[in-house]
């Protein structure tokens, strides 16, 4: 779950998980239990003596908005579950990483479809990048100016001098985890020395990736969303403590993604789960 692909593969079996318990399946894997983490269970993946076909292929790119559907085969053990009610319309997942971000994104009426966001502002032209770096710029008056390829690409642009007013953070992530007495009010330095809440500097990312993936989501469907009706995954290190999960949540309230009386629309999932649920939609040959 280390690469690119490897994590980003992780988040679309994570955001069919995410909503297996409002019974938008009719054939999926065995219940898999869903908290503030996910809990994954051991079933086995084959049933004995049963045959194994070829799996199918991801589909395409498609070209009109640089997102790729993946869609993991599927599982030879089903089991029939019914339908009940879901109260959201799409699952956004997002994978905040410490050297590159992503997210993934899939409606609930068609749940088998992950799409993969691959489009990013400031990238490579012509390179497909799954993820873009985990790094944020702030203008010298402490407002939200680029994330990612962008905040990089500009900030290392900027004359020397110049430079030296800006905020630049990168690879901040982790700093939360080593953190021993991490509050609300813990803060982070940036490249120039100035330091900033980093309740802010995760909600300003956070903001971002909200942003980004509503205006994706909005393009793809056909009706208007609203805020309640997108679930959202944040996916956090298996080696975090309690305070830096409920900070990431913190941090989550703060951009937007979701309000503090609605906690349950806010997922918080561990990574390692994330990718062994993906593993068990994998055939074994696979």
């Amino acid at each position: 779950a280390d690469s690119k692909s490897g994590k980003l593969y992780s988040l679309g079996i994570l955001l069919l998980s995410s909503y297996s318990r409002c019974g938008t399946f009719n054939a999926t894997l065995a219940p898999v239990k869903m908290a503030d983490e996910v809990q994954p269970d051991s079933n086995n993946l084959q049933i004995p003596g049963e045959a194994v076909s070829t799996p199918s292929s991801p589909a395409t790119a498609r070209s009109d908005c640089g997102i790729t559907p993946l869609t993991p085969s599927a599982s030879p053990r089903v089991e029939v579950r019914p339908r009940m009610a879901c109260p959201f319309s799409v699952v956004v997942a997002i994978d905040f990483g410490t050297t590159s971000s992503g997210y993934a994104f899939s409606f609930t009426q068609d749940s088998e479809a992950i799409h993969m966001m691959k489009r990013w502002e400031g990238g490579d032209p012509g390179v497909a990048n799954q993820k873009s770096p985990t790094c944020l710029l702030l203008t010298p008056d402490l407002r939200f100016h680029s994330f990612g390829f962008s905040a990089r690409d500009f900030y290392h642009d900027l004359d020397p001098e110049e430079a030296q007013h800006w905020l630049y953070f990168d690879k901040f992530k982790m700093k939360i985890h080593s953190t021993s007495d991490l509050t609300m009010e813990t803060e982070l330095e940036a490249v120039n020395g100035r330091k900033v809440r980093a309740i802010e500097v995760f909600a300003h990312a956070l903001r971002f990736f909200r942003e980004h993936a509503l205006k994706e989501v909005k393009d793809q469907s056909s009706s208007v969303l609203e805020g309640e009706e997108v679930r959202w995954v944040i996916t956090v290190p298996a080696v975090w403590r309690q305070p830096a999960k409920q900070f990431m949540r913190e941090a989550a309230y703060l951009a937007g993604l979701v309000s503090p009386d609605c906690p349950e629309q806010l997922l918080i999932a561990l990574e390692p789960e994330a990718a062994s649920i993906y593993c068990r939609k994998l055939r074994l040959h696979q």
